[in-house]
């Protein structure tokens, strides 16, 4: 087979990858569920089904999290944005009808729970050069990750988050349905480039950014997912799952999700066996040819074999390819 260097990958990059990596692109986030929570105990009541802490969270800012079932195993990767009188949860669109029935089920108080999914539509930027493009056109602007304002963007109304920084530099904007449209136009008429499924998904896993039915399998906690940071233990708001995660941090995780790289140019077809020292010990869960750095994706190995370097090998009929265990993200925001 003949090698690729790394400088003829990039050269075979497509224009929205580029985009993304050097400019600006937007891509719309069609399907995602976005629940509406008001009432006077609307805050209290998000607090004890997500693992965040929303005491610390103030008005005009995000943050990301889980929703756990009861065995503490992961739901949906959610983000909760707080508002003075109200706080809206957005999810994946795969899990909208799951997530949908798992917060009604836990209603307390005086809470207001409205679906608004089909009345809003949702576009994210992303990009080194989006703030740039972005802030003649939008007033005000966020400035700071994690903060949500309410503003137009050339005469649309929309809300705009600022994107976080363990992601690219962006805003993702929400709008109503019928100004998706219009909004998106006004992106392309700035230059921002609209990119495909395929090209959104690679940015995401080269951020390392694990999903609920890709990366992350139904019997996952957070302790398997990695995704401990995205959960306030002992908040005094107890969610659910809560109990049994602090039995699964005393026990210990017996896998955890890694990152790997693998050595040359071929890739492992997705689901292909992952091996540790001739045992397998778990399949890839994602997998894809990253301009920027090679062969990338990722897959659960046993705790004790999870630190950078460790080889893996990767079978499928009767090929085999080395790898090796690298730390995620696979990339910043100052490598381009």
């Amino acid at each position: 087979m003949t090698s690729v260097t790394p400088s003829e990958r990039l050269s075979r990059e497509s224009s929205g990858y580029r985009a993304l990596t050097s400019s600006a692109a937007y891509y719309p986030a069609t399907g995602l569920g976005q629940f509406e929570v008001a009432g006077a105990d609307a805050h209290a009541y998000v607090n004890r089904i997500a693992t965040a802490d929303l005491s610390i969270l103030s008005p005009g800012h995000y943050v990301h999290s889980l929703l756990l079932r009861d065995d503490a195993s992961i739901l949906d990767r959610i983000t909760v944005y707080r508002f003075p009188e109200r706080v809206m949860l957005l999810v994946d669109a795969a899990q909208r009808e799951a997530a949908w029935d798992h917060i009604v089920s836990r209603k307390r108080g005086n809470v207001r729970l409205r679906d608004i999914s089909d009345d809003m539509g949702v576009v994210a930027v992303r990009g080194p050069a989006t703030a740039a493009r972005l802030t003649p056109l939008l007033a005000p602007f966020p400035t700071e990750p994690g903060d949500v304002v309410s503003g137009r963007l050339a005469g649309i109304d929309v809300f705009a988050a600022r994107a976080s920084l363990d992601g690219p530099d962006g805003i993702d904007f929400y709008c109503r349905a019928r100004d998706r449209h219009s909004l998106e136009r006004t992106l392309a008429n700035a230059g921002i480039v609209l990119v495909t499924e395929e090209e959104w998904r690679l940015s995401h896993l080269e951020w390392g950014i694990a999903t609920v039915g890709s990366e992350i399998d139904a019997v996952d906690t957070p302790v398997e997912a990695g995704l401990e940071r995205l959960v306030a233990e002992g908040k005094g708001a107890p969610f659910p799952g809560e109990t049994a995660l602090a039995a699964r941090r005393r026990t210990g995780a017996l896998k955890r999700l890694v990152g790997f790289v693998v050595a040359g140019d071929d890739m492992p077809p997705l689901a292909a066996r992952v091996s540790v020292a001739g045992v397998v010990v778990d399949r890839v869960r994602s997998i894809a040819l990253s301009p920027r750095v090679g062969i990338i994706g990722m897959a659960a190995i046993p705790t004790s074999a999870d630190t950078p370097g460790t080889v893996l090998t990767m079978h499928s009929g009767e090929s085999s390819w080395s790898a090796k265990v690298v730390q995620r993200p696979f990339v910043t925001r100052t490598l381009t």
